[in-house]
């Protein structure tokens, strides 16, 4: 006989008392890492050790189960900090504390009676406000060490990140990568940089992750998958006879083709290489177009008109060197004309600014654009402990985003205090708002925004007044537009929550 399974409904109050629970419990552990005295979650990773998480999203992710009606608020939760962490690169511990505390506030109000819909409807009117406020609190700029202190409260983090950001500030000039090494090193690099991927088609078994050094080379470009170089056999002779450096860069090789490279380079030692973008799909087309327009080649497609049977000199570009390491290969002294230089990088960062929500899509855009700049950057940070090294790395990255996010709009003041200022402009609205719906709203954003003030005085000890200003040697600082975006995230996933009235268990 085969069981039937059943299931339990929670509706109204008894709901909501079980998301409001739920949310509780994931605030305490994630508003402990908030500010320069906050803490970390050290949870069991099972077979693989424990794990330390130190974000708010890291600690979401570790306190959220994936079922369960209790599960159903941190989830919400948990989705909503990913796409802030995603879209700003820092903020999901103040989201979290903003979101939770309006949310508990409002549920007050509805146990009350107040209508859930209506409320849920106000608050949302209210955001409309927000821009207007948020501008109100707009301070005196701060130097680039105080916002990348502010961000991350590592002197050696914030010190490199603001000195890499002030010799280029572009936005994607700068990339940041986990180093097994202890310490912070910047690299500056000049040229066109392609990521490709690890193996060097003709390279032998023994050379491979080797670095490759090529001068005075010769790029072909093709946009497909070379099985074998028929006609162009003819161009590689040339090569070897002349002992020029020729370096191929397709979508992949295949049998003929990837054994004729490797006799070729067997013979010609350095001089011929073939490389494969780390991209795939039409993120491959495009950076193959940006390789064209960095060093003056004619792509090679079918679907564009041309074949590798009528491959022509002219259609090469040319680079003073090359250097493939790391799964980078770097182009410099690249022959590409500069007006089409220009023009794609134009388009490039035109197209990055129209992905206003699309941050992945965005940043691969603006890196794009940086690179074919020919003057880019990785900051190396490593430290003692993978999770450390982790840490560090995250910190730089949000940092970073700080840095560029201030650039472009200004900054208020940090440590709670703008979000203080903001529950002020709220409730000096109340007065003026006739509709009670409307004034339970404002209170509602404006306990939400103070909850980040009382969050961060708790973690430092607890007693002291929730708008005391934190103890810290510097100024402390935020980018507005991430201040904004941080209130906007926080209030609708307050509203989203406020319209679950029906739980299954």
């Amino acid at each position: 006989m085969q069981a039937v399974s059943t299931s339990t409904i929670v509706t109204g109050a008894r709901a909501r008392e079980l998301i409001m629970r739920a949310l509780a419990m994931g605030v305490r552990a994630i508003g402990s890492s908030l500010g320069p005295n906050g803490r970390g979650l050290m949870s069991d990773g099972g077979s693989g050790g424990p794990l330390f998480s130190s974000s708010g999203l890291d600690i979401a992710r570790r306190v959220t189960n994936e079922s369960g009606a209790g599960s159903v608020a941190l989830r919400i939760l948990r989705d909503a900090l990913w796409q802030v962490q995603r879209d700003l690169g820092d903020g999901t511990t103040r989201t979290a504390c903003i979101a939770v505390g309006l949310y508990a506030e409002a549920a007050k109000y509805i146990a009350a009676g107040m209508p859930p819909a209506l409320l849920n409807k106000a608050i949302q009117q209210v955001q409309n406000e927000f821009p207007a406020i948020v501008e109100n609190e707009r301070c005196d700029a701060a130097d680039a060490l105080e916002i990348a202190r502010s961000a991350y409260a590592d002197e050696a983090i914030a010190r490199a990140v603001s000195d890499a950001f002030a010799q280029m500030p572009a936005k994607g000039a700068i990339d940041v990568q986990q180093s097994r090494e202890p310490g912070v090193r910047f690299e500056r690099y000049a040229g066109y940089c392609l990521d490709v991927q690890p193996e060097v088609a003709g390279a032998s078994v023994e050379e491979q992750g080797l670095r490759f050094d090529m001068d005075a080379v010769h790029v072909l470009v093709v946009n497909e998958v070379i099985a074998e170089f028929g006609p162009l056999a003819r161009i590689l002779e040339q090569f070897a006879m002349h002992a020029k450096s020729l370096v191929i860069v397709a979508r992949g090789f295949e049998g003929a083709a990837r054994a004729t490279l490797s006799a070729n380079r067997a013979a010609l030692r350095m001089h011929v290489l073939g490389l494969i973008p780390a991209e795939v799909g039409i993120d491959a087309m495009h950076v193959l177009d940006d390789l064209c327009a960095a060093t003056g080649a004619t792509v090679v497609s079918e679907e564009m008109g041309t074949s590798i049977s009528n491959v022509r000199p002219s259609m090469l570009g040319r680079a003073s060197r090359l250097v493939v390491e790391h799964g980078r290969a770097v182009f410099a002294g690249a022959n590409g004309a500069a007006n089409v230089i220009d023009e794609r990088r134009a388009l490039l960062v035109a197209q990055a600014g129209s992905t206003r929500y699309l941050a992945l899509d965005r940043e691969k855009l603006e890196r794009r654009a940086a690179r074919l700049a020919g003057d880019w950057g990785v900051l190396h940070i490593g430290a003692h402990t993978q999770w450390e090294t982790e840490q560090r790395a995250q910190g730089a990255r949000a940092a970073l985003a700080a840095l560029s996010a201030a650039a472009s709009s200004g900054v208020v003041d940090g440590g709670g205090r703008a979000f203080s200022g903001i529950a002020d402009s709220l409730i000096a609205l109340r007065p003026q708002s006739v509709c009670e719906i409307r004034r339970a709203a404002i209170r509602c954003i404006a306990v939400g925004c103070r909850t980040v003030t009382a969050q961060l005085a708790a973690n430092r000890g607890g007693g002291e007044s929730a708008d005391m200003q934190p103890d810290m040697p510097y100024r402390t600082t935020d980018p507005l537009s991430t201040t904004l975006a941080i209130l906007q995230h926080g209030v609708s996933i307050a509203a989203t929550l406020l319209t679950v009235e029906v739980l299954i268990c």
